[in-house]
């Protein structure tokens, strides 16, 4: 499981028990966690519970082999996603992507201003970025951008491209401004952002 997540490009932490993933868990941020309802002797929805009030914006897939009504109950009480054996690659990696979604909407990262801008190109038209966080950008743009279609945007002079999410757009006066999210987190090009974020507003 840990290689076909990283084969789908995800950065993956693996835990072979129950103790070390409390571990791991108690030190680190994580945008998913997933774990079989049967940990060797302990019993995965324990560290769902746990794992649940100490980060209630984590994403949760529970694996099980049993078909047992009560595993779907505690899976919808604990906001989960429920996974039976035999494990399907291309389904379990279509929830994978549902569950990480979510999460990315749902996480608001804090964003600051960048005093006057910094110019972009988006669709080989000049664009300018008026605040930045880890997650994304608002641009000024020439012209309305798509929500929900993913775009380029290339950061000038240092061959940067961003695949970026509209997730509002405004007219303002002749352009617009728009806020777009990363489509992806876990990318060289995402690193990269948050490398010039922390620069930005140092």
């Amino acid at each position: 499981m840990v290689e076909l997540l990283r084969d789908a490009g995800h950065n993956v932490t693996g835990a072979s028990t129950y103790d070390a993933a409390k571990r791991l868990l108690a030190v680190g941020a994580y945008d998913l966690l997933v774990s079989d309802v049967r940990l060797k002797s302990f019993n995965g929805l324990h560290l769902v519970m746990q794992t649940r009030a100490d980060q209630p914006e984590i994403g949760v897939i529970i694996i099980t082999g049993y078909d047992d009504p009560l595993i779907d109950l505690e899976a919808h009480r604990y906001n989960a996603q429920l996974v039976r054996k035999p494990i399907n690659p291309a389904e379990f990696m279509r929830t994978v992507n549902e569950a990480l979604a979510k999460v990315r909407r749902q996480r608001r990262w804090p964003r600051k201003r960048v005093v006057g801008g910094f110019r972009v190109t988006v669709k080989g038209r000049p664009a300018a970025v008026v605040d930045v966080s880890y997650g994304g950008l608002r641009l000024e743009l020439p012209e309305p951008a798509p929500v929900a279609e993913p775009f380029d945007v290339e950061v000038a002079g240092i061959g940067l491209h961003l695949e970026v999410e509209a997730v509002w757009s405004v007219a303002s006066g002749g352009s617009s401004l728009c806020g777009a999210t990363l489509a992806a987190e876990h990318t060289p090009s995402a690193r990269t952002w948050r490398a010039i974020v922390d620069r930005l507003t140092a």
